[in-house]
């Protein structure tokens, strides 16, 4: 038996403590820079196994609910594995029996999953650590999902913190409900997109709703505003790269009688590329700049977030050997992501580092995706993932020292 299927074997074994720890952290979901019930159940597992030293804190982790365990054997090559811990304010609608008991919060995006793969991660490298030279960091980050208000994830403050520092490797899997288990999606390059924001004020007089002639009328002005806006990416940026601009919340008025003096509007932008992102940015401010030719004014805000993920040639080809041995009849779909955004980026903007998804789609389920208040996944995903993150590592240590 090769050292790819011996690995699964063990992660089938862990099987029940995988759903179990899975079960744990999604019953007790926990927002961005929040997480101290969830870090402190990883340390205490983290810490039960054998050899592992475990980080706890901002002092050394960069954020105050960050958890890092390093597994190290010999001085070889460094390798970290991730997982995001945070979850969303989200009601779960799920009915089954370890439902989210903080109201209002909810992991509708797995990272209770990717949190107990890496744990299984973690105990099937110390089962193996013979097969170690250098070392190996788990790192259970806080805060993937919001900003503190400083504007910064936790993928940065970690980074500041210099955990990655002498990195040569970073790998990280994502759950994927929209593919079936048997499935995942590994692309090289850009595979998730740039995330921006942007915010801005309409200003007019405003006036009385029986004389709008005596006054100028800022939501008159939005509704040519929202056409030169959503015609940016379709007519301004060529239909062959990834870009989007999203208008998510418009608010303005008190009164239905009332001519409103000001529009509040925020948005995102999503791009792959550097100058496709600066382009957009460009055509956001002279779309706005009509507001002026209609006797208005305005700000304009806007505020760059995570970079594009870009996955490393070398980290790709090392997470398909790992997926094609241990796994011959696994369907590799080698297509980019989409347009959402993922703060590992920061990390491979810094480390050669890949993210894959995986598939974990639930047969028959529909209205179950991503952020979604019915999201759920197939627990038999868990030893999967904990099999490949944890093989990916140990393939690398070995092929880096020999």
């Amino acid at each position: 038996m090769d050292s790819s299927h011996h690995i699964y074997n063990q992660a089938e074994a862990l099987t029940e403590k995988l759903i179990s720890w899975r079960r744990e952290l999604h019953q007790h979901p926990e927002l961005s820079f929040q997480e101290t019930h969830t870090s402190a159940f990883i340390a205490e597992k983290l810490e039960e196994i054998k050899g592992m030293t475990v980080l706890k804190g901002k002092e050394n982790t960069g954020v105050e609910t960050g958890v890092v365990g390093i597994l190290k054997r010999g001085s070889g090559s460094v390798t970290a594995l991730r997982a995001d811990i945070d979850a969303l304010p989200i009601t779960e609608e799920n009915d089954h029996q370890y439902v989210s008991h903080n109201e209002g919060v909810m992991h509708a995006c797995g990272h209770d999953a990717h949190a107990a793969m890496l744990l299984g991660a973690a105990h099937l490298a110390a089962e193996n650590i013979e097969n170690v030279n250098g070392t190996i960091k788990f790192i259970f980050q806080p805060a993937e999902e919001d900003t503190d208000r400083t504007g910064t994830t936790g993928a940065s403050y970690m980074l500041e913190n210099g955990i990655y520092e002498d990195v040569e490797h970073a790998y990280a899997l994502h759950i994927d409900p929209e593919h079936p288990l048997g499935s995942v999606r590994l692309h090289e390059g850009a595979s998730m997109a740039s995330v921006d924001t942007f915010e801005a004020v309409i200003e007019g007089t405003g006036g009385h709703g029986a004389y709008p002639h005596l006054g100028t009328d800022p939501t008159w002005m939005l509704s040519f505003l929202l056409q030169a806006v959503q015609g940016v990416s379709s007519r301004r940026i060529s239909p062959l790269e990834p870009a989007v601009i999203s208008i998510g919340e418009i608010k303005s008025g008190s009164s239905y009688n009332v001519i409103p003096d000001k529009v509040y509007i925020r948005g995102t932008m999503r791009s792959y590329y550097e100058d496709t992102r600066s382009r957009i940015e460009e055509e956001l401010k002279q779309a706005f700049a009509i507001i002026y030719s209609l006797g208005g004014t305005y700000t304009l805000s806007i505020h760059r977030g995570e970079p594009a993920l870009m996955n490393d040639r070398k980290v790709v080809d090392l997470l398909t050997q790992t997926v094609t041995e241990m796994f011959p009849r696994m369907t590799i779909l080698k297509e980019p992501y989409g347009l959402g955004g993922e703060d590992f980026a920061h990390v491979a903007k810094e480390v050669p580092a890949a993210m894959m998804f995986i598939g974990a789609g639930l047969p028959g389920r529909s209205n179950s995706g991503l952020h979604m208040p019915l999201f759920d996944f197939e627990e038999a995903v868990l030893p999967v993932g904990a099999a490949i993150l944890a093989d990916a590592a140990l393939r690398h240590s070995r092929e880096t020292n020999t």
